[in-house]
């Protein structure tokens, strides 16, 4: 079954529950298009998904596949809300095959997801420079959506400013209540700089009360050569005294 929430006609809700089916599809696909109809608006989507969805049948399948070749082709916007790991790589790679403009945001930024699926532009992020700490701490703020942009503008020249001076490096990242999500391209930029420079850390604290990301971040750190340590948000000052050590 799919939930579809059209009560605002620039913004449709969906939310998929248990096997999808043909008629799952053929029921979105003419809500979808009769809205469209009716006030000649395109909806941006935002899709809650609680767990990754599965089709009942190849047909669901390929009815699946056909609205989003027609659709991707109108819809400006798609935010997936889950938090499921699998889900961070997706936009990435849906990016290669759709015009829409997807981003991932975590279960808890529901708000924003909708916020961003309803905004005219893409809503970029940042990262703010941390003060306050000695000069071989990197230490950055994530606000909103930090894209792949955010990271060759701002992280990688400051770690490569930073490396001129000192041999190995700690860095604190803070990722609060203002931080939305890493876009797809991101994931991939945080995958590269992590291979280019993981032998030029010590220490890496994250500072975020996510869950998932919480939970990703310690998934890896065993195999990272350097010392990991997550804090929640209410425990910054204990982060920075234990990246200072």
């Amino acid at each position: 079954m799919i939930h579809i929430d059209l009560n605002d006609p620039s913004l449709a809700i969906l939310k998929p529950e248990g096997a999808l089916s043909e008629e799952d599809f053929a029921t979105l696909t003419s809500t979808i298009d009769g809205s469209i109809n009716e006030n000649d608006v395109v909806p941006s989507l935002v899709i809650r998904l609680d767990h990754l969805p599965h089709w009942d049948s190849i047909a669901a399948l390929g009815r699946h596949v056909h609205f989003v070749s027609v659709h991707s082709k109108i819809v400006r916007k798609v935010a997936v809300v889950g938090d499921n790991m699998l889900l961070s790589m997706a936009p990435a790679i849906a990016d290669a095959f759709v015009a829409s403009k997807i981003r991932r945001f975590p279960a808890d930024k529901f708000e924003e997801a909708k916020a961003w699926a309803k905004a005219e532009g893409d809503d970029p992020g940042r990262f703010e420079p941390i003060d306050g700490l000695p000069r071989d701490v990197v230490a950055l703020r994530g606000v909103g959506i930090i894209t792949a942009e955010d990271y060759e503008e701002t992280l990688v020249p400051l770690v490569e400013e930073k490396l001129k001076e000192h041999d190995k490096l700690k860095m604190l990242l803070v990722l609060d209540e203002d931080y939305a999500t890493f876009s797809g391209d991101a994931a991939w930029s945080d995958m590269k700089f992590g291979l280019s420079h993981v032998t030029d850390f010590t220490r890496v604290a994250l500072v975020t009360d996510s869950t998932w990301l919480t939970r990703a971040a310690k998934l890896f750190a065993p195999m990272m050569p350097y010392a990991f340590k997550a804090f929640p948000v209410a425990e910054l000052d204990k982060a920075k005294s234990w990246v200072r050590a």
